[in-house]
């Protein structure tokens, strides 16, 4: 027997299942009578048998004619959000989502198609994108919906982001981000893990990988590739400067660009603009850069306009803006590419042997997946992938035939101007040696560039015809009947209408044909040789839809696809069902509510006893056992619950209550239909207190109960919650608000000296019970003034003090009832007393200085302070050293200064304690000299140190008590001198003397004996 399962939540719909079954579009005819218009051969399952649906299902509601008035695309999309809040089911909308608008199209009847992308508390819901259909009179028609099931997933992830990047295996480059996937099955909270285009989907909760897919999209990689698209016109800009760029201001911008040769793994990094002084681009060589710009300027042009003309569409994504194309990307790259992250297309050289990946139908295949990226948004992987690269292929097709140019002349060959052979073939796939030509399960775990066959062969079959024909041999796939084609004009028609408003992110070939199906009856009608001839070329591609000849029972759509009676509340609903061949058919039903049935005939009467969601098949069954499902969501309502309540209330007079007391109300399911919110009203409050509702989460309602308390006393809170339907129920909880004290004094007060303003700093007061709220701090400076602040606030600069004075600084916090415990710092000056010993010293001799750190009547131990020099001749201090007190606050540092330099020590203050600078003290720094003498050549020499050229040098003998000046010299710079002198015999006692200066201080050397003989 054959089993037909369709799915539907709201009024006078039904859903096409998409899995290879049955699947029946019933439409009103002008009578009001139901008549099926397609039906397809359902696989054999034995009775009560679901055919669980594998892609997307379609969902048409049944309506009566009515006059067609004139849509703008904001009119369609508000109809479509409106039909969203009435008919959420129908979207397996849940609780905390938001539906995006994406794309809207408004049929030349007025019809509207609006596709929706959809988020979860906040997180993209992958496959979790949609089309509302609303008639001319902006009435719902049905959905086409991607997931399955209504989105329920936990709030926080148990898996870390680091640790789903260690299962995709990405590398730690890897971007990750929370998301829902619904793309297949029951919807998860994952991650979703990228790295160079590659994206893994790793479950939050179990860690384990649901699914990879590629975001970057490319042709086929080949051996040997090229294209010259011959003398073309290209729109370009005249800049300000009299040169031309490559940019078309007539095709919304429409540029091409060079990519250096550089790889970009998502999106482009570095790259050059083309410009031209003559208008003149490229030279038909290789040599020219800008020939391979030329030809994917060319490409791009051709597919913007066939995009406009055939379709009225304003580019990919239909506002009129074009996109930029990167040539010359990588090196020798035999390949080509479009990118969601950059939405751009990039095209390689090819390899040296080979011809650049820039022909024509190569171009228009990129640009058809941004096409495919703001339509469908066929996810690239499985059989949405091969719809994706099959899409691509079509239009990259048409638009080679609609350019009809000489260059490269249409046919139904992908790439086959980039080598030898060509990358894909449209009229029988498999003859390249690698990809499918005829449907079958295992298509789906294909490569999509290969499984991209069938969808090829279908599309080549409708608009060719199989056999042979001019344009090659497509025999059909099993003994499937031929088929004569309808020309590429209507089936690019059909093809672009399902691509629009029928086919979802994870649409497989069994919900193209749907969707081509819809199309076609839409354009064409649903008896047209146009809809037949699209049934029968997906039977040509092995995909299964014969004609309904089995007599399988018609469902007629039902008054109410969701009832939502009351507990206890009577029901009777008659549904009804047309069998084709005129057998009686007898129903029957599986989950229906308990207290609740229905006879043979179709009526279902009794009254709900348990409130709940029932999700139910009504089955309509033939005498041969043919049965047809539809399902019929019930919602049973009730009174509304308390789920949680406070068992007391205790608070604080002046002490803030915010988030500590919480109840609960539940009005789940009923949550699902009604359109009136659960509404909460309080008596017996405390004073000061309020009440506040937040928005359901899965029917739950949280009621708070915040403010501060300003009366103390003691009674009960009420609260009364009454749902749509005005049942009611009460929750209470008993409260106290405690008598009050003024708070303690603050924690961790510092006080912290600094020349400009000493900060002070505190914590806020421990908390013991009775405390009242702090509302502000007040800080007293004696000497000084008193100042008020927030009780936020948890510092404060205390500017215009003396460092050289003492001060007590005292805080305490304020309240409602009156100031708190003051707690007091002092702050006072520190003295640095500095002694230098020897006050003066030789080159090359060492000083000690040495000083205390001095407080009130004490000294400081601990403290670390900064030696700081400024030696003759220089404007500035510098540092020498840091040096720590000991235990009596002394401390000391040997010094071996140069030249004459003044010392200080500077402190950088403490808690309580100013910062200071000590009085300067100046050690003089003498020259060493020495002398010697060469009596051989009669030179007196010898050294003053430290170096320097240009000292003066005098030489002097005794002569009885005193000496008298011989002669005088200068240094070199290296302090070297020589002096050449003849004496007369006789012994000479002899000296020098190194005259001082701003830097060193005057020194004489030892006496030296000098015998001449």
């Amino acid at each position: 027997m054959a089993v037909r399962h369709r799915r539907g939540l709201m009024a006078l719909s039904v859903v096409l299942v998409l899995a290879g079954g049955a699947a029946v579009v019933v439409h009103q005819s002008a009578a009001g009578e139901p008549r099926p218009e397609a039906a397809g051969t359902p696989p054999t399952a034995p009775a009560g048998t679901a055919i669980v649906p594998e892609a997307a299902a379609v969902t048409a509601t049944a309506t009566a004619p009515a006059p067609k008035p004139s849509a703008t695309r904001a009119r369609a999309v508000g109809d479509a959000q409106a039909a969203i809040r009435r008919n959420g089911a129908v979207v397996r909308s849940a609780p905390g989502e938001k539906y995006q608008p994406v794309d809207a199209v408004v049929d030349a009847g007025g019809e509207r198609h609006v596709r929706f992308a959809r988020t979860h508390r906040g997180l993209d819901v992958l496959g979790g994108d949609f089309v509302v259909h609303t008639g001319a009179n902006g009435r719902f028609a049905g959905a086409t919906v991607a997931q399955d099931h209504a989105v329920d997933v936990p709030a926080t992830a148990k898996i870390s982001r680091s640790r789903a990047i260690t299962v995709a295996g990405q590398g730690a480059a890897s971007r990750a981000r929370q998301v829902v996937d619904a793309f297949a099955g029951k919807p998860a909270l994952a991650w979703e893990v990228t790295a160079g285009g590659h994206v893994v989907i790793v479950d939050a909760t179990t860690g384990t990988v649901r699914r990879d897919y590629d975001e970057v999209h490319t042709a086929e990689s080949g051996t040997g590739h090229g294209l010259q698209v011959g003398d073309v016109p290209l729109g370009t800009t005249r800049r300000d400067d009299g040169s031309y760029a490559l940019v078309d201001p007539d095709r919304g911008g429409i540029s091409v660009r060079d990519a250096l040769n550089e790889y970009y793994t998502l999106k482009p990094v570095k790259f050059a603009e083309f410009t031209d002084a003559d208008d003149v681009w490229g030279d038909g060589t290789r040599t020219d850069r800008a020939t391979a710009a030329v030809d994917v300027q060319y490409g791009l042009a051709r597919t913007f306009d066939y995009l406009r003309d055939t379709f009225g569409r304003a580019g990919i994504r239909n506002d009129g803006t074009g996109l930029t194309g990167y040539v010359h990307h990588s090196v020798d790259q035999a390949n080509a590419s479009w990118s969601n992250y950059c939405e751009c297309v990039m095209f390689g050289d090819g390899s040296p042997a080979g011809r650049p990946f820039t022909s024509l139908d190569v171009v228009a295949h990129e640009m058809a997946h941004g096409l495919t990226s703001h339509t469908a948004r066929l996810v690239y992987s499985g059989e949405s992938g091969a719809l994706n690269e099959a899409s691509s292929d079509i239009f990259g097709t048409l638009v080679e035939f609609a350019a009809n140019n000489p260059a490269d002349a249409p046919d139904y060959l992908i790439g086959e101007q980039t080598g030898a052979a060509p990358l894909r073939r449209m009229d029988e796939p498999s003859r390249n040696g690698k990809s499918a030509s005829c449907w079958t399960p295992a298509v789906k775990d294909l490569d999509v560039h290969r499984s991209s066959g069938i969808g090829g062969k279908f599309f080549y079959t409708l608009a060719a015809g199989s056999g042979v024909t001019q344009w090659g041999d497509s025999p059909p796939c099993g003994d499937a009947a031929p088929v004569t084609g309808l020309g590429n004009d209507r089936a690019a028609q059909i093809w672009y209408r399902a691509l629009t408003v029928y086919m979802v992110s994870n649409t497989n070939y069994a919900g193209a044909r749907q969707a081509t199906l819809l199309a076609a009856a839409d354009l064409y009608g649903p008896d047209s040789t146009e809809r037949h001839t699209v049934d029968a070329a997906w039977l040509a591609a092995g995909v299964d839809g014969s004609d309904a000849a089995y007599g399988t029972p018609e469902l007629l759509p039902f008054a109410d696809h969701t009832p939502s009676p009351r507990v206890g509340e009577p029901v009777r609903i008659q549904v009804g069902a047309r069998d084709p061949q005129g057998q009686p058919v007898t129903f029957s039903a599986t989950g229906l509510p308990p207290g609740v049935s229905i006879d043979a005939a179709g009526l279902i009467t009794g009254a709900p006893g348990t409130r709940g969601e029932y999700p139910s098949d009504i089955i309509a069954t033939d005498p041969d056992g043919n049965a047809a499902r539809e399902l019929m969501w019930w919602i049973v309502k009730g009174p509304p619950e308390v789920r949680s309540a406070p068992v007391a209330m205790n608070m604080q007079l002046g002490i803030g209550a915010f988030g500590n007391y919480r109840m609960t109300f539940a009005d789940a399911p009923d949550h699902m239909v009604d359109t009136v919110l659960l509404a909460v009203t309080a008596t017996g409050l405390p004073d000061g207190l309020d009440l506040s509702v937040s928005r359901p989460v899965s029917g739950v309602y949280t009621v708070g109960i915040a403010g501060i308390p300003t009366t103390a006393g003691a009674g009960t809170t009420v609260l009364t919650a009454v749902d749509a339907d005005g049942e009611r129920v009460t929750a209470s909880a008993p409260w106290r608000v405690l008598p009050a004290h003024a708070p303690a004094a603050p924690l961790g007060v510092r006080l912290t000296g600094s020349p400009g303003a000493p900060l002070l700093e505190w914590d806020k007061p421990r908390y013991t019970t009775g405390d009242v709220q702090v509302t502000g701090y007040v800080v007293r400076v004696t000497p000084g003034s008193t100042t008020t602040l927030a009780g936020t606030a948890r510092s404060m600069p205390l500017t215009g003090l003396d460092p050289r004075k003492s001060y007590t600084v005292g805080i305490r916090a304020t309240s409602a009832i009156g100031p708190g415990a003051e707690k007091t710092v002092t702050l006072t000056p520190a003295g640095l007393p500095l002694a230098l010993s020897p006050a003066t010293i030789g080159f090359g001799q060492a000083t000690v200085l040495s000083g205390r750190v001095v407080r009130g009547g004490g000294t400081i131990a601990g403290a670390v302070l900064t030696v700081e020099q400024r030696p003759a001749g220089r404007t500035t201090w510098s540092r020498v050293t840091t040096v720590r007190t000991d235990a009596k606050g002394a401390w000391r540092a040997t010094l071996k200064p140069a030249t004459r330099t003044a010392y200080r020590v500077t402190y950088p203050g403490a808690t309580g304690v100013w910062p200071a600078t000590s009085a300067t003290t100046t050690v003089t720094v003498r020259y060493t000299v020495t002398v010697k003498a060469n009596t051989t050549k009669t030179k007196i020499y010898g050294t003053a140190k430290p170096a320097r050229s240009g000292v003066t040098i005098t030489l002097q003998r005794r002569s009885g008590t005193k000496w008298v000046t011989v002669t005088r010299t200068r240094t070199t710079a290296s302090g070297a001198y020589t002096f050449s002198r003849a004496f007369k015999r006789g012994t000479w006692t002899l000296r020098v003397v190194a005259t001082g200066g701003a830097l060193n201080a005057s020194a004489t050397s030892a006496a030296l004996k000098l015998k001449v003989t």
